[in-house]
């Protein structure tokens, strides 16, 4: 094939023409998450046939200890930075740079100190609640990780406000590529060894996060700005974020939490939904591709003729996709039986989950409307309110259904939760325009 010739047939005049600008940019982002989470799912397969079951133990504590950190040295910053650098960035730039300063500032400060205390509390933290003293000379590694991998997800952050799609795929791609390349050099060349995949995870963000960061321009602020109000403003917003982020990260896996000791007594039966979960994972792909498009526009706008144009953007994308996941539906029910015959029984389970995923890459888009009229704490109630009423829902659900139970629970919970959004949305819609003038007094 000439790829030349076919670079300059479908050219990027062409594919303007061919797809709208929310399509092209959630395409973007798609296939970076797409890519880089292949490559890294590839490496947790290899590690299956590399280590041992003690090893492979190691591993996953590594991973999951990590992911923690990670997600508690972000604590409602990124968002809280990307609400009100969208908000700002066009008619008060400089306001804007003077957050995106604040948030690298406080980044800064909480990576340092979070690696200073994992450092030191290594022994404890392994030999204490973790109780794997093994574990204790890789949480050493980790504060590298700690460093590395929170400066990359706040330069994601920077890059996700300044809607730079095509660089926030390529800073994603690069980490995962020099991550896994290293691993897999190190199997080629004989010299594997599971501290060479703590060093991996560890330098791997570091090295893209620094060499990423000579591209997050902080130009300088010629006005004058309250530092000590543009931190109110972002605590005020940021603390609610914290408390809804930490309550969706328990949401997204509550129901697997509950059915494993729910049905202990019917192994194979938890087996089947935990593997229709694990079938779903391309559509979770698929709608955090779409919010993290649409999360910096939510952000930006000013009226309600612009929510109007933002929620019909919302569906010539979102429809599409949803579109896009009911071919893979359509796929896995046919290639499941013949290639996993074991996991046909999961089929009816799976087609539920879609559902209610589907239903949440619709509404995702449209359910951050909340935060663009201000009412970033009822956003927080909601979730925290849905949190205990899933907990009581499968379990009752679990009980008396068993593993179908946990599926349609969670899509009736997601359903009801988007519909109370939605409708308070609905009725607070006028209230966009008195934030903005708020924001602008301030």
């Amino acid at each position: 094939m000439n790829y030349a010739r076919f670079g300059r047939i479908m050219g990027p005049g062409t594919w303007t023409k061919l797809l709208p600008q929310r399509a092209r940019e959630a395409g973007v982002v798609f296939f970076g998450d797409v890519f880089s989470k292949f490559l890294t799912f590839l490496i947790t397969l290899s590690m299956l046939a590399l280590l041992t079951p003690g090893e492979y133990r190691l591993y996953g504590l590594f991973i999951t200890v990590l992911a923690a950190i990670n997600q508690f040295t972000d604590s409602g910053l990124h968002q809280s930075f990307i609400r009100f650098y969208s908000l700002y960035r066009n008619e008060r730039p400089g306001r804007a740079q003077a957050h995106l300063r604040f948030a690298l500032t406080a980044k800064s400060a909480i990576l340092i100190v979070t690696a200073i205390a994992l450092y030191l509390l290594a022994y404890p933290l392994a030999s204490g609640l973790l109780r794997t003293p093994e574990l204790e000379t890789p949480l050493r590694i980790m504060t590298v990780a700690a460093l590395g991998g929170g400066m990359m997800e706040f330069i994601l952050a920077v890059l996700q406000a300044r809607q730079e799609f095509n660089r926030f795929s390529l800073v994603r791609i690069a980490e995962a590529a020099i991550k896994t390349g290293a691993i897999y050099a190190a199997i080629a060349f004989s010299f594997f060894s599971l501290s060479l995949v703590y060093a991996s995870y560890a330098f791997a963000p570091l090295l893209v996060a620094i060499v990423t960061l000579f591209f997050i321009s902080t130009r300088p602020i010629h006005a004058q700005y309250d530092w000590k109000d543009i931190g109110r403003e972002v605590i005020g917003f940021g603390k609610w974020m914290m408390l809804t982020s930490f309550a969706t990260m328990f949401l997204m896996r509550l129901d697997v939490f509950m059915i494993t000791p729910m049905l202990a007594e019917q192994p194979e039966e938890a087996g089947l939904y935990i593997a229709a979960a694990k079938l779903c994972t391309p559509l979770i792909v698929l709608a955090g591709s779409v919010s993290t498009v649409f999360f910096p526009k939510a952000m930006e706008l000013r009226s309600l003729a612009d929510m109007r144009r933002y929620v019909r953007h919302s569906f010539s994308v979102s429809l599409p996709v949803v579109g896009l996941g009911c071919l893979y539906l359509i796929a896995m029910y046919l290639s499941v039986p013949v290639f996993f015959p074991a996991y046909t029984a999961s089929m009816p389970l799976f087609a539920v989950l879609f559902v209610g995923y589907a239903w949440t890459i619709i509404g995702n888009p449209l359910t951050m409307l909340m935060l663009s009229i201000g009412r970033e704490r009822i956003a927080t109630w909601i979730a925290l309110g849905q949190l205990v009423v899933t907990g009581l829902s499968h379990y009752f659900f679990i009980t008396v259904l068993g593993s179908i139970g946990a599926a349609i629970s969670s899509v009736l919970i997601w359903f009801t939760a988007g519909a109370v959004t939605l409708l308070y949305i609905y009725f607070h819609r006028n209230e966009i325009t008195d934030v903005v003038i708020r924001r602008q007094q301030e």
